[in-house]
């Protein structure tokens, strides 16, 4: 069996020992915990001592209400409460006292963040925290001045599938309903700065209420490497978990990232935490550290690109509360040349609780801001540092402060131009960092030139690598309506096939350009009818789509027709201009209306199905839920590398983005990417047809395993090993992935009898092994109905679908008689009646682990050949009869049901193995005392998370084993007592 403790759970205690952290191991000595009641998840002496030696002037009654006022938080939600101790921990709190100047508010302080080893850091495994429902342990809990920041979960390496389980675990542990249905201990989380998931060879972070898909890991250690990691350990290999440790809880670290890299998005919806990923504070680091060396020549500034999707605006964030610590009173100027961009950044930096941020409304107010405003946040558009109509000469000077700090937002676009000069004639002494989602030209010219060489990366590769966003596939539409070169001809007479050549001669005159025939109604038809075609039979719920369009008009028309078709709910987003015709202004949605369109979007449940845009919503407009765009619009460089990645986002279940090319883009591909490196793009936008040799390339994998598909039985046989499972688990779901992306493109058709037959082994050897890793889950939906679909078409049982019983003789008979071999039958009933004595095995300790250990004979015998397929199928069998024979066991010993039972062979064993022989009347009589006693106490439903209840079970049990006729040691009523407890929690759950 795996051993998570020794693989996992004691090398994190050491490497957080080597850290820094006091550590208790409680496996290997006993922790007195010192709290009154384990609902109580903060060390309260620990505490009191912290904040004492913080605060030495601190009376004793302040020292009590410091104490109580960070844990005795009342708020709507335990995110409410999480954001209200945070601000208590890094702003701390006042009390009023007189320190010889009269009675005046002082600032307590919970943690001393400039000298951090003034502070208290302690790491426990095994904490116990008692929830509504159930006691939860947490494998390490970290707590800093006796607060619990951390929670570590960790799983052995070698189990199937250890990261999902890590992240199911501490779901249930934050009291979120979960798979299993349990619930945890909110308590714990109102204090939660990170939660880990470990699995040694692996490490993934988040924070309270981050969902399980986001949780990312922390690939790069900044400022050190792993050489560094590996000489501070002394290993030679520094694993993830390593890395992950110190990245977060190396404590200075983690009080920099608890003080500056953590924020609370306040929507409408509630809030969310948000901490920084690997990149986001790596970048807001050695941006500070270049505006430290600013007066070196070569540090004039610098360019941060992370790839879309990838979090740009926190890094801004971030950035902006480092320097707000760092400098006296800096004045922070946050750029960018488009309105809906100005907002989001205004709205994130407002939402986070970041200092009043100010937005300049127009340019004489701006003027006015940057002129008298030092110290203010300040966010406008590049636009707005223009002259007026009756100026003339230079932009005017309007500060020559050198602690102004602008942060470009998309800083390819503007900055090399007028506006970017009049900006910079007016802050001369200010200090610039870009800030892209798209890489830097390749020939260094501009961006490069204005702001300074790269400052941090986070490229695409990496982004896929980490799954902060997914691969974006291309395919191309409907080829012979491309606008481009020789085919515009071809276009023309197919959409105007029914006029006259006179009425031809006379559209053409009108219609000459491009954008003009792309807009034409006939065509429009014909690509509407398409793009309904494909939403409806290639996108799976709950994707939506977006359709970018060449114009306003072209817009208006896509609605109008995909309405006509009957085609997906759809809404028009354009913006409002002054000099557009009545019949487009009407189109355009108020603030109001174009909120309520997002949002309805955004919601995978909401009612709007796709967005049809021009120019809006193409930068700055997340939506994870939105898997293809429908592109019948040029677009180049830049603006297609921003405006694809709307599709980029992660979202359960989605396996890719995809761009439907109408116009032709691809055609001119390479050129349209031309300006950028190879090594930067190469991976933006995939064409289709690419995936055809991993598709093949996953389908021969995952056939390897095998030497004959059509040999069912050897076929499980082969993957009865754990780690031969995990192998083809890996790579059937690989296959099954990308024929999920493939389909329903005929380039997935000659793989299709492959993927049938492997899932019917794959959900047989899921069955047969019960194993629950070997679902379905990240296949992706289309892959999922037809496996399906295929394997109930072959009267299979579907993975996941209630299972037969082993305890159903009819059913359990007619599934072995099903069979196709006795081979079959013995390999069916060893693996059933393995897992049945396992899952119950705690009802019964003694009978079951007796049946176990009789199984296990019985199949070394089989692999040894001393038993033919009949006959330890006969054997199995008579397991089988004894285990469904409980009761009627039960009766004949004069006890009432099975549960009666259980208790009674626990005071058997016990006493037998203690060489004392006790009459069965006598350990009847007893055996129904006992259960008496345990049904007294558990007729309480919440016994069971009742510390003072299961006290008083024990003593109850106590007693009546002292009062009984049996004679017995101290230690025999010692174990008995324990082992009535622990059968008492497993038959009389709530």
């Amino acid at each position: 069996m795996p051993d998570e403790y020794s693989e996992s759970e004691r090398p994190a205690l050491s490497t957080l020992k080597t850290l820094g952290w006091d550590i208790w191991d409680q496996q290997q000595s006993a922790w007195n915990d010192p709290r009154e009641t384990e609902s109580s998840a903060v060390l309260e002496p620990r505490l009191r001592d912290a904040v004492k030696r913080l605060n030495p002037w601190i009376s004793e009654n302040n020292l009590n209400k410091a104490v109580k006022r960070v844990q005795r938080i009342a708020g709507t939600s335990t995110m409410d409460e999480n954001e209200q101790i945070h601000e208590k921990l890094v702003r701390h709190i006042s009390v009023k006292q007189d320190l010889g100047h009269g009675m005046k508010h002082q600032t307590v302080k919970y943690i001393d963040y400039e000298t951090p080893e003034n502070n208290d850091f302690f790491a426990l495994n095994q904490f116990r925290v008692e929830g509504p429902i159930e006691v939860i342990k947490p494998d390490i809990v970290l707590f800093v001045n006796g607060i619990p920041l951390g929670v570590v979960e960790c799983k052995a390496p070698t189990i199937a599938e250890p990261r999902s389980e890590a992240l199911e675990q501490l779901q249930r542990y934050q009291n979120e309903r979960t798979e299993s249905g349990k619930e945890g201990a909110e308590e714990l989380f109102r204090y939660n700065q990170f939660s880990v998931a470990t699995w040694y060879e692996g490490a993934v972070m988040g924070t309270y209420g981050t969902p399980k898909g986001q949780y990312k890991p922390w690939r790069d250690p900044y400022p050190l490497k792993d050489d560094d990691l590996a000489d501070r350990f002394g290993v030679d290999y520094v694993s993830p978990q390593l890395r992950m440790l110190y990245a977060l809880f190396e404590p200075e670290r983690l009080l920099d990232q608890l003080r500056h890299f953590t924020v609370f998005d306040t929507k409408q919806s509630g809030s969310m935490k948000l901490v920084a990923r690997y990149q986001q504070y790596r970048a807001a680091e050695k941006a500070l550290k270049r505006i430290e060396r600013r007066s070196q020549r070569e540090a004039q500034g610098g360019v941060v690109w992370h790839t879309q999707g990838s979090g740009k605006s926190l890094t801004m964030l971030f950035l902006g509360l480092k320097l707000r610590r760092a400098k006296p009173d800096p004045t922070l100027v946050l750029v960018t040349d488009r309105t809906a961009l100005d907002d989001q950044i205004h709205a994130t930096f407002e939402r986070c609780g970041f200092p009043n941020p100010k937005k300049a409304e127009d340019m004489d107010d701006l003027r006015d801001k940057l002129s008298t405003n030092a110290g203010e946040t300040i966010t406008t558009l590049i636009q707005k540092f223009q002259l007026h109509d009756d100026e003339e000469g230079d932009f005017p000077v309007l500060s020559r402060d050198d602690d102004i700090y602008v942060m470009v937002d998309e800083a390819h676009r503007t900055q090399y131009k007028k506006l970017a000069n009049n900006m910079r004639t007016a802050l001369p002494n200010a200090y610039y960092v870009g800030f892209t989602g798209t890489p830097i030209e390749k020939d260094e010219k501009n961006t490069r030139r204005t702001f300074g060489n790269y400052i941090d990366t986070y490229t695409i590769d990496q982004s896929l690598e980490d799954d902060t966003t997914v691969e974006i596939l291309y395919q191309g539409r409907l080829a012979d309506i491309h606008l481009e070169g020789r085919n515009l001809d071809r276009i023309f007479d197919r959409v105007f096939d029914d006029k006259t050549d006179e009425e031809k001669a006379e559209i053409q005159k009108r219609y000459a350009q491009e954008r003009d025939l792309a807009e034409a109604e006939s065509r429009i038809k014909e690509v509407a009818l398409d793009i309904v075609d494909h939403y409806e039979n290639e996108i799976a719920q709950p994707f939506k789509g977006m359709v970018v369009t060449t114009s306003k008009r072209a817009a208006i028309r896509y609605k109008k027709k995909l309405d006509d078709l009957n085609g997906p709910e759809s809404r028009v987003v354009i913006s409002h201009g002054h000099n557009d015709p009545e019949e487009v202004k009407k189109w355009a949605p108020s603030n109001t209306e174009l909120s309520k369109y997002k949002e309805e979007f955004v919601d995978p449940h909401g009612q709007v199905e796709l967005l049809i845009v021009c120019d809006m919503l193409l930068t700055g407009f997340d939506a994870p839920v939105a898997q293809v765009m429908y592109l019948d619009k040029p677009l180049r460089e830049h603006n297609l590398l921003q405006a694809i990645a709307r599709v980029n986002r992660p979202f359960p279940e989605k396996n890719h983005g995809l761009i439907v090319d109408y116009y032709g883009i691809s055609d001119d591909l390479k050129k349209a990417l031309a300006m950028f490196s190879d090594d930067d793009v190469k991976h933006a936008m995939v064409p289709l047809s690419d995936k055809e040799p991993e598709l093949e390339a996953a389908k021969r994998k995952a056939v390897s395993f095998f030497d004959d598909l059509d040999d069912m039985e050897v076929c499980l046989q082969t993957l009865e090993p754990e780690d031969t499972r995990i192998e083809f688990k890996n790579a059937y779901k690989r296959f099954a992935k990308l024929m999920d992306i493939v389909l329903p493109d005929p380039m997935a058709n000659p793989h299709k009898d492959e993927l049938d037959r492997l899932s019917e082994i794959y959900d047989r050897a899921g069955e047969r092994y019960h194993d629950d890793s070997m679902n379905l889950e990240g296949c992706g939906e289309k892959v999922r109905e037809l496996i399906q679909t295929h394997i109930q078409s072959k009267g299979i049982d579907i993975l996941n679908d209630e299972p037969v019983s082993i305890m159903d003789p009819e059913a359990y008979g007619a599934k072995i008689e099903g069979l196709e071999s006795d081979e079959a039958r013995a390999s069916e009933m060893q693996h059933d009646l393995k897992h049945e004595l396992s899952v119950r095995f705690d009802e019964d300790p003694v009978q079951y682990g007796s049946l176990k250990e009789r199984v296990e004979e019985l199949i070394e015998k089989y692999k040894q050949k001393r038993l033919t397929d009949q006959e330890i199928i006969e054997e199995l069998r008579k397991v089988l009869d004894e285990i469904r024979s409980r009761d009627q066991l039960a009766r004949s010993k004069g006890l009432s049901d099975a549960t009666e039972l259980s208790f009674y062979h626990a005071l058997e064993d016990v006493l037998a193995s203690e060489g004392q022989p006790v009459d069965q009347e006598t350990l009847v009589e007893l055996t129904g005392d006992i259960v008496a006693e345990v049904e007294d106490v558990a007729s309480v439903v919440e016994w069971q998370e009742k510390v003072t209840l299961q006290q008083k079970l024990r003593k109850k049990v106590t007693l009546r084993l002292i009062k009984s006729k049996v004679e017995m040691s101290t230690d025999e009523r010692k174990a008995l007592t324990t082992r009535i407890v622990e059968l008492a929690r497993t038959h009389y759950k709530p």
